[in-house]
Order: structure tokens, then sequence, then C-alpha cells
């Protein structure tokens, strides 16, 4: 699995705002999008407008009880 993550603040990326031009990426400590190739991501990332301080970053998902 792959998410986005902001490189200055390490929050992930859970949304983005469309109403503002240039688009306002939404961060979180806890909430996340994921997705299962780093392509996807990257892709995802062109097509948000996420600027040069994010990057794709592998992650794994752990079961909690």
């Amino acid at each position: 699995m792959w998410a986005i993550r902001n490189k200055r603040t390490k929050k992930w990326l859970y949304g983005t705002d469309y109403r503002y031009y240039p688009r306002h990426q939404r961060t979180s400590e806890d909430r996340v999008l994921t997705w299962e190739t780093e392509e996807q991501a990257v892709r995802e990332m062109k097509w948000r407008g996420c600027g040069k301080d994010y990057e794709a970053v592998p992650v794994r998902l752990e079961e909690l009880e």
C-alpha cells in the first residue's frame, strides 16, 4: 500500500479542497488515503495538484483489536 505524506510536517494527505486555486491539501496525523501501487499514488499527487512538499511513501496496515 502507498500513501501521500507532507515532507515538512510528516502529516498524511486525506483529501483535497477543490474550491480554491491553487488547490488546498487536507492533511492529518491519523487520517490517510491509500493506493495499491506507487504509480497510482504518484498519479493522484499530480491530479490533486500536490507540490514539491509531498511524497509517495509505502505503508503497512495493521489490524487493531
